[in-house]
Parts: structure tokens; sequence; C-alpha cells
């Protein structure tokens, strides 16, 4: 995600990424993820552990939850903890018409293949 916003010109300086990070090797390679790994058991405390950086941007009342998981909703509730308004995404990207009910459901906006996130870098260039 970091690396899409930054290639894209997006600013992330008023932002806090909750994701599980890549590591790679020298060649560019994907070989690890970063600690501490965000599983589907521990997605609803992985923005507790943020507290410093909600707290310093109080002031900032909106928050964009981004997912493609149907249980990435779950951080939704600790996020509300921090922010009044929460738009959810989800990214649908496989199994769409088994799908696609439930994360309309779920999701306040759902994107179907979108792989390259060109939908939400257009959202971000609206919100500028």
């Amino acid at each position: 995600i970091e690396r899409v916003f930054e290639n894209s010109k997006i600013p992330q300086s008023n932002m806090k990424i909750i994701a599980n990070m890549l590591e790679f090797d020298s060649e560019g390679t994907a070989t690890n993820f970063n600690s501490p790994l965000i599983t589907t058991g521990n997605k609803s405390t992985a923005c507790q552990k943020e507290t410093e950086y909600f707290d310093k941007h109080a002031d900032r009342v909106n928050s964009l939850l981004l997912g493609d998981n149907i249980e990435d909703i779950q951080m939704d509730a600790c996020v509300r903890g921090f922010s009044k308004n929460v738009l959810s995404v989800g990214f649908l990207n496989d199994k769409v018409d088994e799908r696609l009910d439930l994360y309309k459901g779920t999701f306040d906006i759902v994107l179907i293949n979108d792989l390259d996130y060109s939908d939400v870098i257009q959202l971000f260039e609206l919100l500028k």
C-alpha cells in the first residue's frame, strides 16, 4: 500500500497504514513479513497499538479502512473508537459472484478487481 501511494505521489504524512508489511531482499523480491503479523485473530486489536498516532491526530475525525478480506472489517470497531467517520472499502478480487453480496453488506464501497488501486488513487485525488 505504501509503495502504491508513493508511486502515485499521495502524501502519507497525515495517515497511518496498519497492515502487514513485506520485507524485500536486495533484488526486490519479497522474502518475509515484518512483525507483528496481523492475522484474522488479531485484526480487531491491531490499531489499538497505534494510540499514539490517533491521540496526536485527535482533531482528524475521518478514517478510510481498506480491506481485501472480509475479516478486515473487524478493524472498524477499533478505528471508530478514534474516528467519527469511517469509510470502508472492500477489494473483491476473486470468487466475485460468490462473495459480492457479502462484501456489499459489509463494506461501504466494494471495488471489483482493482488490483492496481486505481480507484483508491482516484479517491485520494478527489480528497486533495
